[in-house]
């Protein structure tokens, strides 16, 4: 990361994803993050970003809790004769238990997140690395006693003599001859020999070896005699102990080395998806949004925020710059905004260029540039005594001899710190610099010169930051098109001023400036009318198209109407005709038997026959299919609503509106339905008053039948009334909900439903619909 780009705060947002991110190389890797330079690498990893933060909104994303580096422990297995710790077994099992479970997250998501599959596509677990070390070492990271033959064996001669040691000082401390002379009834170690406590002035009536002293000198620590051999054993066999774990962790070494290049391969993906998961975790939690990067020298923010401001406090911004006009002058008072528009502009440049999401709207466009470019602040160094003007130049310097067509360009205050007149004509100079190499730049400035010069030049847009004058406090609204006013005299009047210095101070106004602050309250005032207009066409434009909706409902419900009356007087033609066409037939066989009208006979029956083809013909040309009404109802994740065709509640993951559909969760199941196929569900009021009728309650068949903690007769009865139910209902599929547990209720359920006189077949749920623990039934 560029230390220029310090001055744009994004150090900060490095910060943030260091801390979501668990691994220390991503947190370098986040250190090193800049500007990613070939577009098609960028196109890739925001695609990629969009199927992330998918994933983790609506199908729970990857859980990677207990991520280690393993970069340590492999450089440490090429030296010869090295093996690695338990510790490192227990990591290491653990981050490809981590793999496993998220390429098998990834595979069941696969033809909805294809990129995301494509990181894990090609790489072979090795669940056999994973058993192995599973059966020597457990969860905790030690070694299980039945690792090995010998291992086993050592440790039950451990628990033996450890078992005799402590008979032996239970004996001591009991017997009534030594057991005033022990200090405390605890058992220690020093030297790594199991030792007793005992008062010095007493230590003449236990034999033994003195081993240690306390700091005052009351307290020995004394090894018993009788202890002696048991602690020499014990040693020995801690030796032999140690060895054998040697063996196990250099064979288990050794394994693990002849799957080498594969678990290699592992660790990078598990970094990759750190970094991404980072990513995405900050996504998710600041509302961000992946933008389109365009191939051009654009910038178009929509519903920008900073992502160092509180959500509930920022006030979005929203402009373009570029496509012609590529210089934005932004004017406006002192905390007024300005300082904040140029970092947000530079800010969410940098992260989107950067592959990282930006808090704004999904329409905000960002064009790809080489760099981005700023003076943002006092420069002033007292170290290199430098004025805050001196710093500034040196800054702009820097930015124009680095700057080309393919950079933005950000500078706050441009031509400050030093006299007006020339601050203001060095100013236009930069602009007129900056526009004669279309290097696409946002610059603000106080000089009434400037806001004139740019009003009135080609390529430049005027913006600035509105102020509310009544409560003499900045909206943060950026205005496009309108450079702002001067307010000065106006807060001073505001704070009490008095008129007579305010109305003096006017007089020192050159007539140039008067005639700008003119030109911007006429500008200002046209804007305001124009604002209020374009509100007012938006409304009848809202107004005129609920009408539109409403019109081209009834149409499309008269056209129902007189279709359906076409249709039933073609059904009643319809059978009218198969009457007389069976009355015909039957008339034909009696007659057929007589010789001479046997042609007769088949004429009729023809000429029947052809009159009913053209009756069909015609009624399919006639009856035309039902027409769907789209209605524009206004749907919110979250919201609770009921499904037509399951005739249950559910509630709404996601709201498709180009495609009319909404993701449905409704119990276990997730759908996508028609808007046409959801209600809202209104909350109803308690009235204090019902009568009977209104006191009943039609109970309502579920789509799903949970049978968990059921024995399989009960489950079986309870199936079986469930059916009568779901059947009346109308239910053409449901779903048993069983659990995995044994299996035992699973397979007695599936042996029912194979005799079942209400079933037509049965099948195991999806994987992220419940899987074995719930099985589909569809009904006859």
């Amino acid at each position: 990361m560029k230390k220029d780009y310090d001055v744009l705060e994004f150090h900060k947002i490095i910060n943030e994803l260091m801390e979501l991110a668990l691994l220390k190389s991503t947190k370098e890797k986040f250190l090193d993050i800049d500007i990613i330079k070939e577009k098609s690498v960028l196109d890739k990893e925001l695609v990629l970003m969009s199927e992330m933060i998918d994933f983790y909104k609506f199908d729970d994303g990857l859980e990677l809790t207990g991520l280690a580096d393993l970069s340590r422990m492999f450089k440490s297995i090429d030296v010869i004769g090295s093996y690695l710790s338990s510790e490192d077994f227990s990591v290491l099992k653990r981050n490809l238990a981590i793999f496993r479970i998220s390429k098998g997250r990834a595979k069941n998501v696969r033809d909805k997140y294809k990129t995301i599959w494509n990181l894990f596509a090609d790489a072979q677990e090795v669940k056999d690395i994973e058993n192995f070390i599973s059966e020597a070492i457990d969860d905790n990271g030690e070694l299980k006693d039945d690792a090995s033959f010998g291992l086993k064996d050592v440790r039950r001669q451990k628990q033996n003599i450890n078992a005799n040691i402590k008979e032996k000082f239970d004996d001591l401390v009991s017997n009534k001859e030594t057991q005033r002379a022990v200090q405390e009834r605890i058992i220690t170690k020093r030297n790594d020999r199991y030792v007793i406590a005992v008062k010095t002035d007493f230590k003449g009536l236990i034999k033994g070896i003195e081993h240690d002293r306390s700091a005052t000198g009351s307290t020995v620590y004394i090894e018993p005699i009788n202890i002696v051999s048991l602690n020499n054993k014990l040693r020995e066999y801690e030796a032999r102990e140690r060895e054998e774990i040697r063996k196990i962790l250099l064979r288990l070494t050794e394994i693990v080395k002849t799957k080498k290049e594969e678990i290699l391969e592992i660790k990078e993906i598990l970094e990759r998806l750190d970094f991404l998961n980072a990513k995405t975790i900050y996504s998710v939690n600041k509302k961000c949004a992946v933008p389109k990067v365009i191939n051009k020298e654009y910038l178009k923010l929509v519903d920008a925020r900073h992502p160092l401001i509180d959500e509930e406090k920022v006030v979005p911004i929203n402009f373009s710059v570029g496509n012609g006009e590529n210089i934005m002058l932004i004017t406006g008072p002192n905390t007024g905004g300005k300082t904040v528009t140029l970092k947000v502009a530079g800010l969410l440049t940098l992260m989107a260029l950067s592959g990282i999401p930006i808090p704004a709207g999904e329409k905000t466009e960002i064009g790809y540039f080489n760099n981005v470019l700023a003076d943002i602040g006092d420069e002033q160094s007292l170290e290199q005594n430098l004025s805050s003007f001196s710093g500034h130049v040196s800054k702009i310097k820097e930015i124009i001899e680095n700057s080309s067509s393919k950079s933005l360009v950000l500078m706050d205050e441009l031509g400050s710190g030093t006299d007006p007149m020339e601050g203001a004509a060095f100013a236009m100079s930069i602009i007129d610099y900056l526009n004669k190499k279309n290097i696409t730049s946002i610059i603000t400035t106080h000089y009434s010169e400037v806001k004139a010069y740019a009003f009135n030049s080609e390529n430049i847009k005027s913006a600035s930051m509105e102020f509310d004058v009544e409560s003499l406090s900045p909206t943060y609204r950026l205005l496009e098109g309108i450079p702002g006013k001067s307010n000065a005299l106006i807060i001073a009047k505001k704070y009490g001023i008095s008129d007579e210095i305010i109305e003096n101070a006017k007089k020192y106004i050159s007539e140039d400036n008067k005639k700008v602050e003119e030109m911007i309250k006429s500008i200002k005032e046209k804007n305001d009318e124009l604002h209020l207009l374009t509100q007012e066409l938006e409304n009848s434009k809202s107004e005129l198209l609920t009408q539109k909706n409403l019109y081209e409902e009834k149409i499309v419900n008269l056209e129902n109407e007189k279709n359906e009356i076409i249709k039933k007087a073609y059904d009643k033609a319809d059978d009218y005709l198969k009457n007389i066409q069976a009355k015909a037939k039957s008339l034909i066989e009696k007659i057929s038997h007589e010789e001479s009208k046997k042609e007769d006979a088949k004429n009729t029956q023809r000429s029947l026959n052809m009159l009913r083809e053209s009756f069909i013909i015609d009624k399919k040309k006639k009856v035309k299919e039902k027409k769907v009404v789209v209605k524009n109802v206004d749907f919110s994740e979250g919201e609770e609503v009921l499904v037509k065709t399951l005739n249950q509640n559910g509630k709404i993951l996601r709201v498709m509106p180009k495609d009319g559909r909404v993701q449905v969760q409704s119990g276990i199941l997730k759908l996508v339905v028609s808007m046409d196929d959801v209600v809202k569900i209104q909350k109803k009021k308690n009235n204090k008053l019902k009568n009977f009728a209104a006191l009943k309650r039609t109970s309502q068949v579920r789509g799903e039948l949970d049978v968990r903690g059921m024995n399989a007769d009960e489950a079986i009865s309870e199936i079986e009334t469930y059916f009568d139910r779901a059947m009346l209902t109308g239910y053409n599929e449901v779903y048993i909900i069983h659990g995995k547990g044994t299996m035992v209720l699973r397979k007695k359920i599936q042996e029912y439903l194979r005799t079942s006189k209400y079933v037509s077949e049965f099948k195991d749920a999806n994987q992220n619909e419940g899987g074995v623990g719930c099985t589909v039934v569809t009904l006859k």
